[in-house]
């Protein structure tokens, strides 16, 4: 394949460092952190397909970006990070990767403030296919509006709010959306532990295939804090209209969230949450969690539910546990399509020395598909190691597999690979 980077990869190159000046400002000098590197990653199979593997070997240059400035009149944050992949056999076409958020925002007058905030990532676009090139596209969310603030009295609180959001897709086969979301709540504290409040809020969405979405939603809010443990969540009911042409679908559902997290000693914590929500596929919800996303070949509007947990600790020699468990499930409003995934991934690091450590991964993934009656299953297992060859300059080498098994056989591959990266923190 010849080595293409076409006008939409500019755009979306050009968007990015606009976005950084916004966000950083005149004081992009007091960036926290800025580092970069080269890795070096081999395949085998690094189309992942099922027959006629082809290997090769892709160099990705990377710059990462992590700010958050004083507080103050104004305020910003960055988390962005750009790259450039190049194979060297031409197997998969050269790329640039662009993921991160910027967020923003300045007090206006008392109480009142604007916020803007852009999210990158790339997304799949068939969750049924492989993580390649070609199923793959960038997703850019932007949002901004007010936030007013009413303080009634020392224990209750007003909040009135308007956003607008703009969703777009690389691909132009993806459905591209405009947003108008306001919100009323109000919140009360019962205690310094303990808060309560009613949320009341409209949207409306518009997509580029002249759908239309409207939805309501009403829901009771809480938080609760313990000396090891703290709570949250929401529990609501929504409604769901999308009207296209003369054809109008109208959905309800309860919805809520509910997170937590508690301290069970000083070196271990355990995380839990809980969401449900009815949704269309150009929200943000994807961007939101790591192991979920949207299926863009399917109708727009969609349930979703996702569970995860998570567990981390460090032991007493300076090795480190996490293990996370998640599962989530899309119903496809119009279509009546659902799709389960389930998940788990562990990880183990072991020092050496106080320059080497070492560390193994491990995940499983399990995969269902009602409207195809289909199940697969993704296995991958990786064991690597980090030396340290100066204060900001680190080596990592890992060697993993991933196998995929369906019921489908053109969907099984196997993937073997080589991992060694250099990395550098400018400051």
């Amino acid at each position: 394949m010849a080595e293409s980077i076409g006008s939409g990869t500019i755009r979306w190159i050009t968007s990015i460092g606009t976005g950084l000046l916004m966000a950083a400002g005149p004081v992009f000098a007091a960036t926290h952190s800025l580092s970069g590197g080269i890795d070096n990653r081999f395949s085998d199979n690094a189309l992942l397909v099922s027959t006629g593997e082809q290997s090769d070997t892709e160099t990705r240059v990377n710059l990462n970006l992590q700010y958050l400035s004083d507080p103050g009149q104004c305020s910003s944050a960055a988390d962005m990070g750009l790259a450039y992949g190049y194979w060297h056999n031409n197997v998969e076409d050269s790329e640039f990767y662009t993921n991160g958020t910027l967020h923003g925002q300045c007090e206006l007058a008392k109480g009142l403030l604007w916020q803007a905030s852009d999210t990158i990532k790339q997304v799949p676009q068939d969750t049924q296919e492989a993580d390649t090139r070609d199923n793959r596209t960038r997703k850019n969310v932007f949002s901004t509006g007010p936030v007013y603030t009413l303080q009634l009295t020392q224990v209750d609180q007003l909040q009135f709010s308007a956003a607008y959001e703009n969703t777009e897709f690389e691909e132009p086969e993806e459905p591209d959306s405009e947003r108008v979301t306001s919100t009323a709540s109000y919140n009360h504290n019962f205690s310094d532990t303990l808060q309560g409040g009613l949320s009341l809020s409209a949207e409306r969405a518009e997509l580029d295939t002249e759908e239309e979405l409207d939805r309501e939603s009403a829901v009771v809010t809480f938080s609760k804090a313990w000396a090891t443990t703290q709570v949250s969540g929401s529990l609501g009911v929504n409604r769901l209209e999308t009207r296209l042409g003369i054809r109008k679908v109208s959905s309800d559902a309860v919805t809520g969230t509910f997170n937590l997290v508690r301290d069970i000693d000083p070196t271990s914590e355990l995380t839990f949450s809980a969401t449900r929500r009815l949704t269309d596929l150009t929200s943000t919800l994807d961007l939101q969690f790591s192991d979920f996303n949207f299926d863009l070949t399917q109708t727009s509007a969609a349930e979703i539910t996702v569970l995860q947990a998570g567990y981390s600790t460090q032991f007493s020699q300076g090795s480190t546990f996490r293990a996370r468990i998640s599962a989530n499930r899309s119903d496809y409003v119009d279509s009546g399509e659902r799709q389960e995934n389930r998940n788990v991934s562990l990880r183990y690091s072991q020092p050496v020395t106080g320059l080497l450590s070492w560390y193994t991964n491990a995940g499983y993934q399990h995969q269902r598909y009602e409207d195809e009656g289909s199940k697969g299953e993704i296995f991958s297992g990786s064991v690597g190691l980090d030396y340290r060859l100066s204060a900001r300059m680190d080596v990592r080498a890992a060697i993993g597999r991933r196998e995929k098994t369906r019921d489908i056989e053109l969907r099984e591959y196997v993937e073997n690979w080589v991992v060694v990266s250099l990395d550098y923190r400018f400051f």
